[in-house]
């Protein structure tokens, strides 16, 4: 019966956005839950609604969010935004929207903000990918953003999309890397001071690595290698914080004092990353955001050959780092110990200007631009 009345619902939508009139002033962002409020979406979102010629609506559809902006999809308001919005934000894919199946993209502008600078392979570029799939779900975006123009050709060649639909603006959620302390909202500040709570005067390494599809190859350190980590921290009045991808399995360090980032109470990796002193990641594109602060990157890649044979990267990896490729635990403690009291190098300080074309901490303010110049 379930199946039957969401197949009916489905359809009646359908038919209702093919002639249902558009308004090219209100723009919805699609969320699940409030957890999806972060990143691109949270700081676009926080610029774009200061603009009196639009209507921004955050529009959720599981767990409630609570914003002044937002509305419950399954509401009267909440189904009349969502036919009536010509634009809608997303930050992953379609499925980001309720009900998309049912949605005439023809009808509406998709402005897709993704989610990092991509090192490694996307769409198109991704092995072993349904060709077919991808082209039915990609053709619905009708803009992007990048951070340089490196990074639009990079998107290009993942998306097969033209150049002049590759908005080439800088992420909005790097606003918050290069802003000042008192243009920090109060709700950030809160993660902020968890954040100095925890680190409590010592060097904070960051340590976040990526997802893999193969959960063999996720990170493991055995006793002896945690031992020889927690020796190192010591000596250098420091801690480890760990912020594991959301969907990998969690990383055993037995003895070893870390700092759970999953438990901050603001969970925006912008706020990771302005108060960390060392970052240590692998294929993360996290590095890249990173750049802008001007301080010490690790790498740890033993599983370097493995994923490039099965994901993929899109560059020359040794090319494009700032520092060595440490497929060894003892190559990565060696850098790692080095990186306490080293600066960085001009190859690092190339690739930041190479990734980022604005340095600004105007991201979203000319994403917002650019979407109000296309109504």
């Amino acid at each position: 019966m379930k199946n039957i009345l969401f197949s009916l619902f489905q359809f009646f939508l359908k038919v209702l956005d093919k002639f249902f009139p558009k308004s090219d002033n209100i723009v919805i962002f699609t969320l699940k839950s409030s957890i999806d409020f972060r990143d691109n979406v949270r700081f676009l979102f926080d610029s774009l609604s200061d603009s009196p010629k639009i209507e921004c609506i955050l529009l959720f559809y599981n767990d409630p969010l609570l914003h002044k902006s937002s509305v419950n999809f399954y509401s009267f308001s909440g189904i009349l935004y969502w036919l009536r919005a010509r634009y809608i934000v997303i930050h992953h894919g379609t499925q980001d929207i309720p009900f998309s199946h049912s949605i005439d993209f023809r009808r509406r502008n998709v402005v897709n903000l993704w989610h990092g600078i991509t090192v490694k392979s996307l769409g198109y570029r991704i092995k072993n990918h349904s060709k077919d799939s991808l082209k039915s779900e990609i053709d619905n975006y009708r803009f992007m953003i990048g951070s340089s123009d490196l990074d639009s050709f990079a998107m290009q060649a993942c998306f097969k999309k033209s150049g002049k639909n590759i908005w080439v603006t800088g992420l909005p959620r790097n606003d918050l890397l290069v802003c000042k302390d008192e243009n920090i909202s109060k709700n950030l500040k809160k993660g902020l001071q968890w954040l100095e709570n925890q680190i409590n005067q010592r060097t904070m390494v960051l340590y976040m690595p990526t997802y893999r599809d193969n959960v063999d190859y996720n990170p493991k350190f055995s006793k002896e290698e945690i031992k020889q980590l927690e020796s190192l921290l010591k000596s250098k009045n420091a801690v480890l914080g760990v912020k594991i991808h959301p969907n990998a399995p969690p990383i055993a360090f037995d003895s070893l004092p870390i700092i759970n980032l999953s438990d901050c109470p603001c969970q925006e990796v912008g706020l990771f990353l302005r108060k960390a002193d060392i970052l240590v990641t692998d294929y993360s594109s996290v590095w890249v955001d990173f750049l802008l602060m001007d301080r010490q990157i690790v790498s740890y890649c033993p599983d370097l050959l493995n994923y490039e044979e099965t994901r993929g990267l899109l560059y020359d990896y040794s090319y494009i780092f700032p520092g060595k490729i440490n497929q060894t635990f003892e190559l990565f403690l060696t850098e790692l110990r080095k990186s306490f009291s080293t600066s960085i190098t001009e190859k690092q300080f190339r690739i930041k200007h190479l990734f980022h074309k604005f340095l600004d901490g105007k991201n979203s303010e000319r994403v917002s631009k650019k979407i109000l110049s296309s109504l």
